[in-house]
């Protein structure tokens, strides 16, 4: 009788090994990929919503200024960090930073904010005014912060009236 040799077919221990690190490479390699991914789509959303917050108050916040009645010491208080002053139809508007929170006679109108600044600029463009009948340009600067993301924004502005 011959003997016969029966092949067994298959896969060696150190194939499916080898088979296994390769795979455990590349899986490591794809969930860094998918991680940054997810991390770059953060980043962007929190940056949109920081901006949104900015733009909302910023366009408030001029769109207000532009109607201050005049440039005297009772419709316009000057402050570095907040500014209060009297509109055309009598109200009185005041804009401070109370925390993160940029407020509107007290009302929250911004989250986020991590500065607020205003500037009062002579009729020169150049100078800085002293006194609230001075004033001819008022400059605002608002900075927005979401989770490591800023945004800044600056305004100039000339109100109607002066």
């Amino acid at each position: 009788m011959a003997s016969v040799k029966c092949r067994q077919s298959g896969f060696s221990l150190i194939e499916l090994i080898l088979v296994i690190i390769i795979l455990s490479i590349i899986a490591a390699v794809g969930s860094q990929m998918l991680g940054t991914g997810f991390n770059a789509y953060l980043t962007g959303r929190d940056l949109i919503d920081a901006e949104w917050q900015g733009r909302y108050a910023m366009q408030r916040i001029s769109r207000e200024l532009r109607n201050v009645r005049s440039a005297s010491a009772g419709d316009l208080v000057m402050s570095v960090n907040q500014i209060t002053f009297t509109d055309n139809s009598a109200n009185v508007i005041t804009y401070a930073l109370s925390g993160t929170t940029l407020t509107r006679n007290g009302q929250p109108l911004a989250d986020g904010v991590s500065s607020l600044a205003f500037s009062y600029i002579q009729a020169d463009g150049i100078t800085t005014a002293a006194l609230a009948s001075e004033v001819s340009y008022i400059s605002v600067d608002i900075n927005v912060n979401f989770n490591d993301s800023n945004y800044s924004l600056r305004s100039t502005l000339h109100p109607r009236s002066f």
